[in-house]
């Protein structure tokens, strides 16, 4: 796609996702089943209506790999059961590290411009999300809960 003509959602989305699964180790973070001949679903852990404004939902931080089955009890769970069910020690095990964040920018440039609230996936975003509390129709939560 041509750089002026705005990035693709989707294609944006399945580069962010595949750096996800990477980074989960194309294991189920709920099972530890490994990705076999179907890919781990990319699940959002605050929906993207519950995602303030000034952030991108798709930031690597708000997603977790789970097989098809893990993915369809967590999107029925609220979110403090999810925190207390997924395999996640800290928030910042959510983290991308330089190098993973390094090449998925790098694939991201390849996609077109920012149409989007941002354009690469930055440290420093990525920590304002782990801070940033949540009205998820009960007690606010931050995404520091999973601890």
């Amino acid at each position: 796609m041509p750089k002026d003509k705005g990035q693709d959602r989707r294609t944006r989305f399945e580069q962010i996702a595949m750096s996800v699964r990477n980074r989960d180790a194309g294991r189920c973070q709920k099972c530890g089943d490994p990705e076999s001949g179907e890919r781990l679903c990319v699940h959002h852990i605050v929906p993207d209506a519950k995602v303030p404004e000034e952030f991108d939902s798709h930031l690597p931080v708000n997603l977790i790999s789970l097989c098809r089955s893990c993915h369809s009890e967590m999107e029925a769970k609220p979110i403090n059961d999810q925190f207390r069910k997924l395999r996640v020690e800290s928030a910042e095990d959510l983290m991308l590290t330089t190098q993973e964040r390094e090449q998925l920018n790098a694939r991201l440039d390849n996609i077109g411009p920012n149409i989007l609230n941002t354009k690469k996936i930055s440290k420093e975003e990525s920590e304002k999300f782990l801070e940033q509390d949540f009205d998820l129709g009960g007690p606010e939560v931050d995404l520091s809960d999973f601890q």
